[in-house]
Formats: C-alpha cells, sequence, structure tokens
C-alpha cells in the first residue's frame, strides 16, 4: 500500500473531533480521480510538519497493556509486552501500539495557514505534500520523484508558491460555491433586475488566510 501526504485546506475551525467533516468534500475531488483508495487525518505521517513530535512519547497512545492488565506482572515475572515503559518514560503497565491506526489523532496535523505562508516556512524534509487540494480543485505539485528518492530538502514547491499568490490575489477561490440567483421582491414590492443582484451573489468573498488551515493528510492507494 502507497501512502502520500496531501495538504488539504480546510476551515480555521477545524478540530481533530470535525476533521472528518472538512475532510470530505475536498477529497471527494481526489477520489473521482480514481488515485487513492482512501485518506485520513495523520496516518503514517502524524506529526509530519512538527519534528518535535512523537507519537510514542503522546500519552493519548498510551494504552494497557493487554498482556499483564496494566499489572507488570505475568505469572509473577515481569511482564515482557510493557517491560520498557519506564525507559521510554511511560507510565507502568502500558504500551504503545505498533499501527499507526491505532494512534490518537494529533492536533498538530492541523496548521494555521499564515505559518505557512510565512516567508521563512520550509516542510521537514521528505515531508513536502505531494499534492494540495481544496474545493477549487486538486493541484499536483510534481514532488513525488524527490520524496521516494529522499531528496526532498522541505522547499516550498514551485506550484504551491503559485497556489498561495493566487489565493492571496483572489485568482483562486477555494471555496466556489455560489448560489444561484434568486429574484425577490423589494421592501417596496418590487423585485430588483436580475442582473444586479446576479452582480450581488456573485460578488467574489476577500480571501483571509486568517480564516483556513491546512490539514496533514495521509491518501493511501
Amino acid at each position: 500500500m502507497a501512502h502520500q501526504l496531501f495538504a488539504v485546506l480546510v476551515r480555521a475551525g477545524a478540530t481533530v473531533a470535525s476533521i472528518d467533516a472538512h475532510l470530505v468534500k475536498p477529497m471527494r475531488l481526489v477520489s473521482r480521480e480514481h488515485r487513492i483508495d482512501g485518506y485520513r487525518l495523520g496516518g503514517q505521517v502524524t506529526g509530519a510538519w512538527d519534528p518535535t513530535y512523537d507519537p510514542a512519547a503522546d500519552p493519548s497512545n498510551w494504552h494497557t497493556c493487554d498482556a499483564c492488565r496494566g499489572t507488570t506482572q505475568v505469572g509473577g515475572a515481569t511482564c515482557l509486552a510493557c517491560a520498557d515503559a519506564a525507559q521510554a518514560g511511560r507510565r507502568p503497565g502500558t504500551v504503545v501500539p505498533w499501527s499507526y491506526t491505532d494512534w490518537a489523532p494529533y492536533p498538530g496535523d492541523i496548521v494555521a495557514l499564515p505559518r505557512l505562508l510565512h516567508p521563512g516556512w520550509r516542510f521537514p524534509p521528505g515531508r513536502t505534500p505531494v499534492a494540495w487540494v481544496d474545493l477549487a480543485g486538486v493541484v499536483w505539485l510534481d514532488t513525488d520523484r524527490a520524496i521516494l528518492t529522499r531528496s526532498d530538502g522541505g522547499d516550498v514547491p514551485p506550484r504551491l508558491r503559485t497556489i498561495f499568490r493566487d489565493l492571496l490575489n483572489g485568482r483562486r477561490h477555494p471555496d466556489p460555491t455560489v448560489l444561484p440567483a434568486v429574484r425577490r421582491p423589494t421592501a417596496a414590492g418590487w423585485p430588483l433586475p436580475a442582473g444586479h443582484l446576479g452582480r450581488l451573489q456573485r460578488r467574489p468573498v476577500r480571501f483571509r488566510a486568517a480564516d483556513w488551515s491546512v490539514a496533514v493528510v495521509d491518501a493511501h492507494s
């Protein structure tokens, strides 16, 4: 199974508890291309943009040992399944799941967009996304070869820089949904001209980076 890191634009209010609902619509665009089988926040790339994060050191991932039920003893002897707990800094009688599918979602995998827009931003080496996804569409960043050959240095890809410029300059609308024009009577009882009403409804909304975050998504195929 192949895993790739996607950067997905979501609303700034997204949390690990609500992220699935935020990802449904943009990731549906990727699924339509039949290039992935599934996705999840973090997954195999949990903590990808936070080099200080270690899933094994996160108490959210410490589970009671099934072998000894947390007692640290099996048949009067030290439980080998959780014997490394103290050395690893965990609570006695706990283990860390070996599979990322059992790791707790990490809030650090939802990053405020302004952080990525900062001139000094760099991705950790090998953790540059292969695709950018928002409701305007999917953009493949042409970084997969560098990641595969371990030559990815973390620089923001040219295509992603272009996306950032287009967002900030209003040339790319991250949520292009437009309500159909509907003529309604005014207070005087007369409908506004259809052309005028259409212009009001379709007037572009100024893009504010602070209103958005970017989710680190593990897309697998």
